[in-house]
């Protein structure tokens, strides 16, 4: 267990912010912890009607390219995760969810981040556009048993862990 001592924000972002906590140790050694702050996000797992998978490509600046990837973003102040899966959703793809089935609630990076991310299973889904950010998104559609066969082969299709994960737990759920 680590006992803080003195917290400091040295960065003060529009998504995230960075502190630096100086802690003292079960063993009663002092030294630092760097923690990034970030809001709470959900990512979803949207399927059509017919087993695609609405997948957004666009680019991530950290990486320097486009990625392939699940629809997913931020809550907002006071939104649950279901809220803003179906606002995110909306956003990201003009669709919107009749079903949204929990998968998972995790912390993507508990190592140095604050943030917690919940996965949805998002289904009967139907045309229904909301102004989101000024992100330049393109919408993909890839049969989940084409995605889901070459993850088990080793042949990532995804960047990022989320996207993986969700199509994992929709199919050992049996949800998909």
């Amino acid at each position: 267990m680590e006992r803080p001592l003195s917290s400091s924000r040295i960065y003060q972002g529009r998504i995230v912010a960075l502190r630096v906590d100086t802690v003292a140790t079960g063993s009663g050694r002092v030294t630092t912890r760097e923690v990034v702050e970030r809001p709470d996000t959900v990512a979803m797992l949207a399927l059509d009607e017919d087993r695609n998978v609405l997948l957004v490509r666009q680019f991530r600046y950290a990486v320097g390219h486009d990625t392939l990837e699940i629809p997913a973003g931020t809550l907002d102040c006071g939104e649950t995760p279901a809220e803003a899966a179906v606002r995110e959703l909306r956003e990201e793809t003009g669709y919107n969810a009749s079903t949204l089935d929990f998968l998972l609630s995790y912390g993507p990076a508990i190592g140095y981040c604050t943030e917690h991310m919940t996965i949805f299973l998002a289904r009967d889904l139907s045309l229904a556009p909301l102004h989101g950010d000024e992100e330049n998104i393109r919408l993909t559609r890839i049969p989940f048993e084409r995605i889901y066969d070459s993850i088990v082969q080793g042949q990532q299709p995804f960047e990022d862990a989320k996207s993986t994960l969700a199509v994992m737990l929709a199919r050992a759920r049996g949800l998909v």
